[in-house]
């Protein structure tokens, strides 16, 4: 069991990030203040500053937070169809329609400061990419199998790039984007079904 000091840390980091969520989604980047993100809970700048490090460290803690907030519908998508091809086709339109509405992408490629903040889906987005691509190739490992690890990590890797792309480049509708890759991708993930 957590400790009394634990668990106050924590509760101290989740109202932060809420706090610094609503500042990115109210004023962009530009907006993000670590003396508001501070008094907006009651704390000092500094306390900000030793949580983060830095306005960089905030964004990329609520960016990690949100992405898997985000991965679990991704999850639940592919977790609803036992066929891996429409596994993919839902969890890509799942994935786009999400981000179609979420505050913080909205924020991020349209607020102020959003050339700095869209990094985190771009330049710098290594550490959303390597989370989502952690969740979603242990997903498609346990739920089909029969793929092999290297192929199932290919597959992952070539949704998820066309997954971000769009987010950030919006084009076809969620259901052709997402058509479109299960047509790619599908026949190469039936060809271990037929193995199997």
């Amino acid at each position: 069991m957590d400790s009394f000091a634990e668990r106050t840390k924590r509760r101290l980091r989740d109202e932060l990030l809420d706090a610094a969520y609503d500042a990115i989604v109210s004023g962009g980047y530009d907006g993000l203040r670590m003396a508001e993100v501070g008094r907006r809970i009651g704390v000092s700048r500094q306390t900000v500053y030793n949580e983060f490090g830095d306005k960089w460290g905030v964004l990329q803690a609520v960016a990690a937070r949100e992405t898997e907030r985000f991965l679990l519908d991704v999850n639940a998508a592919l977790a609803e169809h036992s066929d891996p091809i429409e596994g993919l086709r839902a969890s890509v339109e799942r994935a786009l329609l999400l981000a179609a509405d979420n505050p913080l992408v909205k924020a991020a490629l349209g607020a102020p400061g959003s050339d700095q903040a869209s990094q985190f889906l771009t330049t710098r987005g290594q550490q959303v990419l390597e989370l989502s691509h952690q969740r979603l190739d242990a997903h498609v490992r346990e739920h089909w199998p029969e793929v092999p690890a290297e192929d199932a990590t290919t597959c992952v890797d070539v949704a998820l790039r066309v997954v971000l792309s769009h987010i950030v480049n919006p084009g076809a509708a969620p259901a052709v984007v997402a058509e479109q890759v299960a047509r790619v991708v599908g026949p190469f993930l039936r060809s271990f079904r037929r193995q199997a």
